[in-house]
C-alpha cells in the first residue's frame, strides 16, 4: 500500500478517534501537500479493509471533509461539466440553485417563522420544507446512477459513507416537517432541527462538488454518462430552473447532440426462449411483465441485482445502472444489516417469503419478498414484488 495512503488513513483514523481537527490538521499540512480524491477514497477503503466501520467514518465525514478541502489537487483543465446540459453540469447546477434556494426562500421562512410564531409564517415556512423535501431526488439520483460507477471503481467506502449522510439528511427533513406541524409550536426544536438540517446539507454540497464529482470524472466513460443522462429521466431534476447550462432543456439538448454515440440494447425480436410452459419472444416477455401492476426484481444467488421491470408506475424508482451491482450497495447502510439477514434466511432455508406494508401518506404500498429456488430446493436468488395498493384496499372496502 502506498506510504501516502497509509499516512492519510492514519489522519482520518486520528478524527475518528477524537483528535482536535486542529492538531490533526497541523500534522497533515506538515507532510502532505495536494491530496487527489483518489487517495482520499482509497484511504478511507483502507480503514473499512481494517476493520473501521462505515458508520465510524460517517460520523467523522464532516471532519474528514474540513481535513482535505482547500488541499485537493486539481483535476484536469477541461472538465466535463463545463459542457452545458452534460449530467456533471447539471449536478452542479442543482447544488446551485439548491444554495439559492436556501438563502431567498428556506432560511427567510424559517426566521420570520420563529421570530413571529404566526399561522401566516408557519404555513409559509411548511411550504418551503415541503419544496425543500424534493432534494430527495438530487441523492436518488446520485445513489442509483453514479454510485455503482464508484463501486465498480472499487471505491466503496466513500459511496457508503455519503449515502449515510443522505439519509440522515432525509429523516431531519421528515423531523423538521413534524416539528413545524405540532401545536403549541417550539421555536427551539425547530431551530435545533433546522440548524443540523443546513449544515448537513451545505456540507454535501461542498462534497459533491469537490470530492464526489472529480472521483466520477475518473471513474465514468463518455457512454456511462450518456446513460446517466438518459436514466436522469426516470427520477427527475431539482433547483436547476433557470441555471444556465444546467436546465432541463439544456439536459435534453445534450443529451440530443449524443444521439447515435452509444446503442441502447433493444428487446430482441427473432427467437423465442423456450419455458416448460410455452415460448415468448424476448419483446413479449419484457411487455408482458412490465405490463404487471407490480415492480419486479430478482436478485441472483451471489446477491447481484440481474434484473427488474420497467412498468410505468414503478413504486421506487430504479435505473439501468443498478444492473450487476450488489444488492447491498443498492441501499443506504442503515438498512443493509435487515436486508443480509433476510437474504441469508433465505439462502440457509429458514424462510420463504417476508411481507413488509410501507405506508406513506394515504399511499400503501406492499413489498413481498420471495425465496427463489430451483426444483431441487437450491437457492438461485431473491425476487422482490412491489406494489401500490391503496386503491385495491378502497376497491374491498367500498370507499
Amino acid at each position: 500500500m502506498n506510504d501516502r495512503i497509509e499516512a492519510l488513513a492514519k489522519h482520518l483514523r486520528d478524527l475518528i478517534d477524537g483528535s482536535p481537527l486542529e492538531q490533526v490538521r497541523h500534522t497533515f499540512q506538515t507532510g502532505f501537500g495536494d491530496v487527489s480524491v483518489l487517495e482520499l477514497a482509497q484511504a478511507e477503503n483502507l480503514l473499512v479493509a481494517r476493520g473501521v466501520t462505515v458508520e465510524e467514518i460517517q460520523r467523522a465525514s464532516a471532519l474528514h471533509t474540513d481535513l482535505v478541502l482547500g488541499h485537493l489537487a486539481a483535476g484536469a483543465a477541461v472538465r466535463p461539466d463545463q459542457a452545458d446540459g452534460h449530467p456533471a453540469r447539471v449536478i452542479a447546477g442543482e447544488n446551485e440553485g439548491l444554495l439559492a434556494f436556501l438563502e431567498q426562500r428556506l432560511k427567510p421562512d424559517l426566521a420570520a417563522c420563529l421570530a413571529t410564531g404566526s399561522e401566516k409564517d408557519r404555513l409559509n415556512l411548511q411550504d418551503a420544507v415541503t419544496e425543500f423535501s424534493a432534494l430527495g431526488k438530487h441523492y436518488d439520483r446520485k445513489e442509483n446512477l453514479f454510485f455503482p460507477y464508484l463501486e465498480r471503481a472499487g471505491l466503496t467506502a466513500p459511496a457508503k459513507v455519503m449515502w449515510g449522510v443522505d439519509q440522515i439528511i432525509r429523516e431531519l427533513m421528515k423531523l423538521l416537517d413534524g416539528a413545524i406541524s405540532e401545536r403549541p409550536l417550539q421555536p427551539k426544536r425547530i431551530r435545533l432541527i433546522a440548524d443540523r438540517l443546513l449544515t448537513q446539507v451545505e456540507r454535501m454540497v461542498r462534497q459533491e462538488n469537490e470530492i464526489l464529482m472529480p472521483m466520477l470524472f475518473g471513474c465514468m466513460t463518455e457512454a456511462d454518462w450518456i446513460l446517466a443522462a438518459q436514466e436522469s429521466a426516470q427520477i427527475g431534476l431539482v433547483f436547476n430552473k433557470g441555471i444556465a447550462g444546467a436546465s432541463n432543456s439544456d439536459a435534453a439538448v445534450w443529451l440530443e447532440k449524443q444521439s447515435g454515440s452509444i446503442k441502447q440494447s433493444a428487446p430482441g425480436e427473432e427467437g423465442k426462449i423456450s419455458l416448460p410452459s410455452g415460448r415468448l419472444t424476448s419483446a413479449q416477455l419484457t411487455a408482458m411483465l412490465n405490463t404487471l401492476p407490480t415492480d419486479l426484481t430478482f436478485i441472483d444467488r451471489d446477491d447481484v441485482v440481474q434484473y427488474y421491470s420497467e412498468g410505468k408506475h414503478q413504486v421506487f424508482a430504479r435505473t439501468r445502472t443498478i444492473i450487476g451491482r450488489n444488492v447491498f450497495l443498492c441501499h443506504p447502510p442503515q438498512l443493509v444489516p435487515r436486508i443480509r439477514q433476510l437474504i441469508e434466511a433465505f439462502r440457509t432455508g429458514k424462510k420463504d417469503q417476508a411481507i413488509v406494508p410501507v405506508r406513506k401518506g394515504s399511499r400503501l404500498d406492499l413489498v413481498r419478498y420471495y425465496a427463489v429456488r430451483d426444483e431441487s430446493g437450491a437457492y438461485l436468488g431473491t425476487v422482490e414484488v412491489t406494489e401500490e395498493i391503496s386503491g385495491i384496499i378502497d376497491l374491498v372496502t367500498g370507499k
